[in-house]
Protein backbone atom coordinates (compact mmCIF):
# COMPACT_ATOMS: atom_id res chain seq x y z
CA UNK A 1 0.00 0.00 0.00
CA UNK A 2 1.33 3.41 -0.92
CA UNK A 3 1.61 6.16 1.65
CA UNK A 4 3.01 8.85 -0.65
CA UNK A 5 0.67 9.81 -3.47
CA UNK A 6 2.94 12.61 -4.64
CA UNK A 7 5.88 10.27 -5.29
CA UNK A 8 3.55 7.71 -6.89
CA UNK A 9 2.30 10.35 -9.31
CA UNK A 10 5.84 11.55 -9.98
CA UNK A 11 6.84 7.99 -10.95
CA UNK A 12 3.79 7.74 -13.20
CA UNK A 13 4.56 11.11 -14.86
CA UNK A 14 8.13 9.94 -15.57
CA UNK A 15 7.02 6.54 -16.86
CA UNK A 16 4.60 8.01 -19.39
CA UNK A 17 6.83 10.90 -20.50
CA UNK A 18 4.74 13.76 -19.14
CA UNK A 19 7.65 15.41 -17.36
CA UNK A 20 9.80 15.09 -20.50
CA UNK A 21 7.07 16.73 -22.61
CA UNK A 22 6.71 19.54 -20.06
CA UNK A 23 10.48 20.20 -20.20
CA UNK A 24 10.22 21.03 -23.91
CA UNK A 25 6.83 22.77 -23.91
CA UNK A 26 6.47 26.37 -25.07
CA UNK A 27 4.65 28.89 -22.88
CA UNK A 28 1.61 28.50 -25.14
CA UNK A 29 1.70 24.72 -24.70
CA UNK A 30 2.06 25.05 -20.92
CA UNK A 31 -1.04 27.24 -20.76
CA UNK A 32 -2.95 24.79 -22.94
CA UNK A 33 -1.75 21.97 -20.68
CA UNK A 34 -3.17 23.75 -17.62
CA UNK A 35 -6.48 24.31 -19.43
CA UNK A 36 -6.54 20.64 -20.52
CA UNK A 37 -5.93 19.44 -16.96
CA UNK A 38 -8.70 21.66 -15.54
CA UNK A 39 -11.09 20.26 -18.15
CA UNK A 40 -9.92 16.79 -17.11
CA UNK A 41 -10.72 17.58 -13.44
CA UNK A 42 -14.16 18.86 -14.48
CA UNK A 43 -14.75 15.67 -16.49
CA UNK A 44 -13.88 13.56 -13.44
CA UNK A 45 -16.08 15.79 -11.25
CA UNK A 46 -19.01 15.39 -13.67
CA UNK A 47 -18.54 11.61 -13.74
CA UNK A 48 -18.47 11.52 -9.93
CA UNK A 49 -21.59 13.66 -9.73
CA UNK A 50 -23.30 11.25 -12.14
CA UNK A 51 -22.14 8.32 -9.98
CA UNK A 52 -23.87 9.91 -6.97
CA UNK A 53 -27.09 10.21 -8.97
CA UNK A 54 -26.71 6.58 -10.07
CA UNK A 55 -25.82 5.55 -6.49
CA UNK A 56 -22.67 3.85 -7.79
CA UNK A 57 -20.23 3.61 -4.87
CA UNK A 58 -17.47 2.14 -7.03
CA UNK A 59 -17.51 5.06 -9.44
CA UNK A 60 -17.75 7.61 -6.62
CA UNK A 61 -14.53 6.31 -5.05
CA UNK A 62 -12.85 6.05 -8.45
CA UNK A 63 -13.91 9.56 -9.44
CA UNK A 64 -12.73 11.18 -6.23
CA UNK A 65 -9.35 9.45 -6.49
CA UNK A 66 -9.08 10.41 -10.18
CA UNK A 67 -9.61 14.07 -9.22
CA UNK A 68 -6.74 13.75 -6.73
CA UNK A 69 -4.52 12.03 -9.32
CA UNK A 70 -5.10 14.73 -11.93
CA UNK A 71 -4.66 17.60 -9.47
CA UNK A 72 -1.48 16.17 -7.90
CA UNK A 73 -0.18 15.20 -11.33
CA UNK A 74 -0.68 18.72 -12.62
CA UNK A 75 1.16 20.24 -9.68
CA UNK A 76 3.98 17.71 -10.06
CA UNK A 77 4.31 18.17 -13.82
CA UNK A 78 4.45 21.94 -13.41
CA UNK A 79 7.28 21.66 -10.88
CA UNK A 80 5.26 22.66 -7.83
CA UNK A 81 6.17 20.85 -4.62
CA UNK A 82 2.78 19.37 -3.65
CA UNK A 83 4.05 18.41 -0.17
CA UNK A 84 4.85 22.04 0.64
CA UNK A 85 1.63 23.32 -0.92
CA UNK A 86 -0.35 20.75 1.09
CA UNK A 87 1.35 21.73 4.34
CA UNK A 88 0.67 25.43 3.72
CA UNK A 89 -3.03 24.84 2.98
CA UNK A 90 -3.40 22.44 5.92
CA UNK A 91 -1.81 24.95 8.30
CA UNK A 92 -4.19 27.69 7.12
CA UNK A 93 -7.21 25.38 7.34
CA UNK A 94 -6.26 24.27 10.83
CA UNK A 95 -6.32 27.94 11.88
CA UNK A 96 -10.00 28.23 10.91
CA UNK A 97 -12.83 27.91 13.39
CA UNK A 98 -16.11 26.04 13.45
CA UNK A 99 -18.93 28.38 12.54
CA UNK A 100 -21.62 29.22 10.03
CA UNK A 101 -20.78 30.56 6.60
CA UNK A 102 -23.85 32.43 5.37
CA UNK A 103 -22.84 32.16 1.71
CA UNK A 104 -22.67 28.34 1.95
CA UNK A 105 -25.81 26.92 3.53
CA UNK A 106 -25.13 23.79 5.56
CA UNK A 107 -28.41 21.89 5.92
CA UNK A 108 -26.65 18.86 7.43
CA UNK A 109 -25.53 20.52 10.63
CA UNK A 110 -22.01 19.12 10.32
CA UNK A 111 -19.17 21.33 11.52
CA UNK A 112 -18.29 23.98 8.96
CA UNK A 113 -15.08 25.97 8.97
CA UNK A 114 -14.91 29.74 8.74
CA UNK A 115 -12.05 32.19 8.61
CA UNK A 116 -11.70 33.93 11.96
CA UNK A 117 -10.70 37.56 12.35
CA UNK A 118 -7.03 37.91 11.39
CA UNK A 119 -6.91 34.59 9.52
CA UNK A 120 -4.08 34.36 7.01
CA UNK A 121 -4.51 32.65 3.66
CA UNK A 122 -1.83 30.17 2.66
CA UNK A 123 1.02 31.54 0.61
CA UNK A 124 2.59 29.49 -2.14
CA UNK A 125 5.24 32.13 -2.87
CA UNK A 126 8.35 30.41 -4.15
CA UNK A 127 6.40 27.25 -4.95
CA UNK A 128 4.78 28.05 -8.29
CA UNK A 129 7.11 25.81 -10.27
CA UNK A 130 6.99 26.69 -13.96
CA UNK A 131 3.36 27.85 -13.90
CA UNK A 132 4.40 31.51 -14.46
CA UNK A 133 6.07 30.47 -17.74
CA UNK A 134 2.63 29.57 -19.09
CA UNK A 135 1.75 33.27 -19.05
CA UNK A 136 4.86 34.58 -20.79
CA UNK A 137 4.74 35.74 -24.40
CA UNK A 138 5.32 32.92 -26.81
CA UNK A 139 6.72 33.02 -30.31
CA UNK A 140 3.44 31.46 -31.43
CA UNK A 141 1.49 34.24 -29.67
CA UNK A 142 3.66 36.96 -31.21
CA UNK A 143 3.19 35.45 -34.66
CA UNK A 144 -0.55 35.18 -34.00
CA UNK A 145 -0.69 38.89 -33.04
CA UNK A 146 1.18 39.83 -36.23
CA UNK A 147 -1.24 37.79 -38.33
CA UNK A 148 -4.24 39.42 -36.62
CA UNK A 149 -2.81 42.91 -37.17
CA UNK A 150 -2.10 42.21 -40.86
CA UNK A 151 -5.57 40.71 -41.33
CA UNK A 152 -7.18 43.80 -39.76
CA UNK A 153 -5.12 46.09 -42.01
CA UNK A 154 -6.20 44.07 -45.04
CA UNK A 155 -9.85 44.20 -43.95
CA UNK A 156 -9.66 47.99 -43.57
CA UNK A 157 -8.06 48.27 -47.00
CA UNK A 158 -10.71 46.04 -48.58
CA UNK A 159 -13.41 48.17 -46.98
CA UNK A 160 -11.85 51.35 -48.39
CA UNK A 161 -11.76 49.99 -51.97
CA UNK A 162 -15.22 48.45 -51.79
CA UNK A 163 -17.04 48.89 -55.06
CA UNK A 164 -13.86 49.57 -57.02
CA UNK A 165 -12.56 45.98 -57.10
CA UNK A 166 -13.83 42.55 -56.13
CA UNK A 167 -13.63 42.80 -52.34
CA UNK A 168 -14.61 39.23 -51.62
CA UNK A 169 -10.95 38.40 -51.83
CA UNK A 170 -8.31 40.92 -52.74
CA UNK A 171 -5.00 39.72 -51.34
CA UNK A 172 -3.32 42.92 -52.53
CA UNK A 173 -5.94 45.32 -51.15
CA UNK A 174 -3.35 47.18 -49.06
CA UNK A 175 -1.21 47.84 -52.16
CA UNK A 176 -4.26 48.99 -54.14
CA UNK A 177 -5.22 51.47 -51.43
CA UNK A 178 -1.66 52.85 -51.39
CA UNK A 179 -1.84 53.37 -55.19
CA UNK A 180 -4.87 55.65 -54.79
Amino acid sequence: MSADWVNDINRMQNKYGVREWIRHATPFQLKKYLEFRLKFIKEEYDETKEAIIMEDSEEIVDGLIDICVVAIGTLDAMGVNPHHAWDDVLKANMAKEVGVKESRPNPLGIPDLIKPEGWTAPSHKGNHGIIPLAFEPDIDEELNELIKRKALEANVARTEIAGEVNTQWSPNAIDKIKEK
